[in-house]
């Protein structure tokens, strides 16, 4: 009855988390009918896991998650809260997550919301203050191949985004204690004695779990070789250490002849505690509870089964986190680490000749990277070939060597501060030593497999393909495993047909990306905006979606002109792919070769004609008056980039063209400022589609509503990014419009329908 427990209630969480939308209570409540008359009959078991896990994901659903009310949004709010987790630098403040206990004008904000402080008093874990903050809905960016913030957002219950007030009454009302005090004291004494070594960053991740120390270039190389598993706390480290210690008290009390039960009793207790105390330093974090709750029962199997299963303690391990946290299956460590471990199981247990222990190592090292091949494919759309050399010598040197060194050195800053910092600096040079060797690997053929994200069907696929091609030697079918294996080795890439174009609008915020696909090219014209050290839409958006469509190569960046919201991304675009670069103000990209954009330029790929319009040479204006224009054109259907032109430059190509402006899409020129889009222009341009580019609540105010009235006064469709996400274009026979936030709902998706502007077509056809 229990075998089919875990999975049977995991697949009924994930079907609830994959609707579109979120039931209401009725659902729940027929689904857990279900549940109990099935149990009551003892009929179809898993059908009857499958319909409480639904059940009881939408009920937690409808109990723990409180967004923000849109009445809320850009208000002065004060609120008493404590600091939750450990706030990360930001450039001028501090970001941190806040547990509100109560709001002062009394009106029902969500309890876990994240702030940002910009120029603030330090903030540390575990603190109580009085705030005065401005709120905002729990919305990200929506684009193919992204990260998925709002996700993310969701599966951690926070219900809204927003910023501390700087003019507000903001007081500290209680010093940090408890746990929460003493993870921040032992951050701070971890930063202190790490000084700047390049690894203090990493040594503060596997002490508290914060890995705002680990910079960009040393997550490439956690990416590139496997390993970025090891600098979060999750199921391996507390495995490790709940390992040593049980095998510690365990070889103790043998040797010293106590009673056998007596001593597993005792080693059982013992490493649960261990793992307990390292689970609490990490700050409880949702992989920590998942690792416990694993550790807990796979101990109590052990106490209370002569010969447990180790199938039935991952099945009741599985049902015991999906009960803790139903929202944990959105959550790529989960399923990477319950992944794993059935692989290690899979490899280990039912075989006839057991092998050494180095070439189990090896074994289970290779499978191991086999078998979550689907899974990083699907979750990150990369494959690290050298994880199994690297993880070959990383895990080891990290568990057996630099997390005892480094957990030693908490547990001696109690006594002696100085002795823990030698610890922690001798971690540190441990970890310098073995970051030669993955640096090494990392640069050894680039080490990465990129690829497209794959569908589930693909992953579910694979995984049986490696399950045949991982059978014990002798078995017959092992073959189809690798036939299995071809959807996920060749995956299908849509491409425009000769003659075709696919022009998608990128949603960057306030900002502006479009990328341009043919048959066998791909332009990206402006990279939007940088938001900060660790973030901007050039590698964290544009490069994503580039890799989702399975291109390898970017024939050509064109930023239109200098302002940051649409060259805020070049430099690490420009850097991450190599190519030819044009702009008309290369002055203001010194350090990136380039070449001027001018009007009367012309090139032809794959059937489809690119020209740019402006700016002539000699050309005199603002900055923006100066941008690149460039248009489109398929044997049906053109498309118009005007970049940030105002009135001065499209009465000049209004001058210079005439009716040759005429488009069937036109990008709006400055995000729809009232500065462009003047009349005379628009109606030469003609469009039938305008696709604007804004941030949402853009402190601008863009579009503006005349123009907003102008597009609409043409007959245009109007669409926006800040409300529909990334915009995609097809120009075959017609016009064809997706819109990528609208055709991927789930229920953790922003609503678009509270823009404060009233966008759209007249007479209520569509409104965006």
């Amino acid at each position: 009855m229990f075998l089919p427990a875990g999975p049977g209630f995991l697949a009924g969480s994930v079907l609830l988390l994959a609707a579109p939308k979120l039931p209401d209570w009725g659902w729940g409540v027929a689904a857990g009918g279900v549940a109990v008359l099935l149990f009551a009959f003892r009929r179809w078991p898993l059908l009857a896991w499958m319909s409480l896990g639904m059940g009881w994901t939408l009920a937690y659903v409808h109990l723990m998650w409180h967004p923000l009310a849109p009445a809320l949004q850009g208000r002065d709010l004060e609120v008493v809260g404590t600091v939750a987790g450990l706030p990360v630098p930001i450039r001028g403040g501090w970001r941190f997550g806040f547990l509100v206990e109560k709001e002062v004008q009394g009106r029902q904000i969500p309890s876990r919301i994240r702030l940002s402080w910009y120029g603030g008093e330090k903030v540390a874990s575990g603190q109580r203050w009085r705030l005065t903050v401005r709120l905002r809905e729990p919305r990200g960016f929506s684009n193919p191949g992204g990260f998925d913030y709002e996700r993310w957002l969701f599966a951690h219950r926070i219900g809204a985004l927003g910023y501390v007030v700087r003019r507000g009454r903001n007081r500290l009302l209680e010093a940090g204690a408890g746990l929460a005090g003493i993870r921040q004291r032992l951050a701070d004494a971890i930063d202190a004695a790490s000084g700047h070594e390049p690894a203090g960053g990493v040594v503060k991740a596997l002490a508290v779990g914060a890995r705002n120390g680990i910079d960009d270039p040393q997550w490439r190389i956690l990416r590139a070789t496997g390993t970025a598993h090891l600098v979060a706390i999750s199921g391996l480290h507390i495995g490790l250490v709940a390992g040593m210690m049980l095998w510690l008290v365990r070889a103790t009390g043998l040797g010293l002849g106590w009673d056998r039960r007596r001593v597993h009793l005792a080693a059982a207790l013992a490493a649960f505690l261990a793992a307990l105390i390292y689970a609490a330093l990490a700050g409880f974090s949702l992989p920590t509870q998942r690792a416990l709750i694993m550790l807990a029962l796979g101990l109590g199997g052990w106490l209370w089964q002569r010969d447990p299963s180790p199938w039935r303690i991952l099945g009741l391990a599985l049902l015991g986190v999906c009960l803790w946290d139903p929202l944990s299956p959105l959550s790529a460590g989960f399923w990477l680490s319950f992944v794993a471990v059935g692989w290690i199981f899979y490899l280990t247990t039912g075989r006839l000749r057991a092998p050494s222990a180095a070439m189990a190592g090896l074994q289970i090292q290779g499978g191991l990277l086999l078998g979550l091949a689907p899974l990083s494919a699907f979750f990150f759309g990369q494959v690290g070939w050298s994880a199994p050399l690297a993880n070959a010598v990383a895990v080891p040197a990290v568990g057996f060597v630099v997390v005892p060194l480094v957990l030693l050195g908490c547990l001696f800053w109690w006594l002696e501060p100085g002795l823990s910092a030698v610890l922690w600096q001798l971690a540190g040079s441990c970890l310098s030593w073995l970051w030669l060797w993955l640096e090494w690997l990392s640069e050894l053929g680039e080490g990465i497999w990129q690829q497209p994200p794959r569908s589930p069907g693909v992953v579910v696929l694979a995984l049986s393909g490696v399950a045949l091609l991982l059978m014990p030697r002798g078995l017959p079918g092992r073959w189809l495993g690798g036939v299995l294996l071809l959807p996920l080795l060749f995956p299908p890439v849509q491409r425009p047909a000769d003659g075709e174009s696919r022009v998608t609008v990128l949603d960057v915020g306030q900002g502006l990306a479009v990328v341009v696909e043919t048959a066998s090219h791909v332009l990206v014209y402006d990279t939007g905006p940088r938001y900060s050290d660790h973030f901007d839409a050039g590698a964290d958006i544009v490069t994503p979606f580039l890799r989702a469509r399975g291109w390898r190569k970017l024939d050509r960046i064109l930023v239109s002109h200098a302002d940051r919201d649409h060259s805020g991304g070049l430099p690490a675009l420009a850097g991450l792919w190599k190519t030819q670069v044009m702009t008309s103000v290369s002055t203001a990209f010194p350090e990136i070769p380039s070449v001027p954009c001018r009007a009367g330029q012309r090139w032809r790929w794959d059937g489809v004609t690119f020209r740019v319009l402006w700016p002539r040479p000699g050309a005199q204006g603002s900055e923006n008056d100066l941008s690149c224009v460039v248009k489109i054109e398929t044997k049906r259907a053109s498309v118009l980039l005007p970049g940030d032109i105002e009135a001065q430059a499209e009465s000049s190509l209004l001058n210079d063209y005439g009716g040759g402006l005429k488009s069937d899409v036109l990008v709006a020129p400055h995000h729809g400022s009232a500065t462009s889009s003047s009349w005379r222009w628009l109606r030469a341009v003609g469009p039938r589609y305008v696709l604007i580019s804004s941030g949402y609540r853009n402190r601008f105010g863009f579009p503006s509503r005349r123009n907003l009235e102008r597009y609409r006064d043409l007959g245009a469709r109007v669409l926006n990014t800040a409300t529909a996400g990334a915009i995609e274009i097809h120009l075959g026979k017609g016009v064809g419009i997706s819109r990528h936030r609208m055709e991927n709902r789930r229920l953790w998706s922003w609503r678009a329908g509270n823009h404060p502007l009233p966008i759209g077509r007249r007479k209520g056809k569509i409104r965006d």
